[in-house]
This record gives structure tokens, sequence and C-alpha cells, in this order.
């Protein structure tokens, strides 16, 4: 399995938050460091699908994450530090 970033670009109104990011990933575990503000969580909601990118792309075995819908979305598994839960519910 092959995760290809290519020139991947998320821009809001004057603030460039990743400029043009290439990698490619192969199975392993990876960190990901930064300081605030430095664009980590908008690429991990790229990567996601969660949020589109201003240009570039991204390929999971030479597809496009865009066209792969469902398929792509069952092989990730994705808790960011800050998530929504119902505290009301219980377990």
């Amino acid at each position: 399995m092959e995760l290809e970033i290519n020139k991947l670009t998320k821009q809001y109104k004057d603030k460039t938050a990743v400029n043009e990011l290439s990698v490619t990933l192969m199975p392993g575990i990876y960190g990901l460091l930064g300081a605030n503000g430095a664009g980590k969580t908008t690429l991990m909601r790229m990567i996601c699908g969660i949020l589109n990118p201003t240009s570039g792309n991204i390929l999971l075995d030479g597809k496009d994450i865009n066209s792969m819908g469902e398929d792509y979305r069952d092989l990730l598994g994705y808790l960011p530090q800050n998530f929504g839960y119902y505290p009301v519910f219980t377990a």
C-alpha cells in the first residue's frame, strides 16, 4: 500500500496552511511534528478526505482518494486530539 501526496496545498484567504507538500508513504509508523499553526491538522484532514486541498492530490496505490469514496474511508482510522462526542451517552 502506498500513499502518495503530490504538491498538496491548502490556502485560507491570505494564509497558506500547507504549501506544495510532496511525499510518498509506505506501510510503517510515522510521526508528524511541527509548531502550532504549522498545518499538521490541515494536512491530516486532507489525507482523511475531511478537507479538500486548494491544489494537488493524494493517491492511494495510484488512485485519487476523492474518487474512491467509501472504499478509501473503510481503510482509515483517525482520532484527533480534540474530537466531538456526546457527553450524555454512557457505556
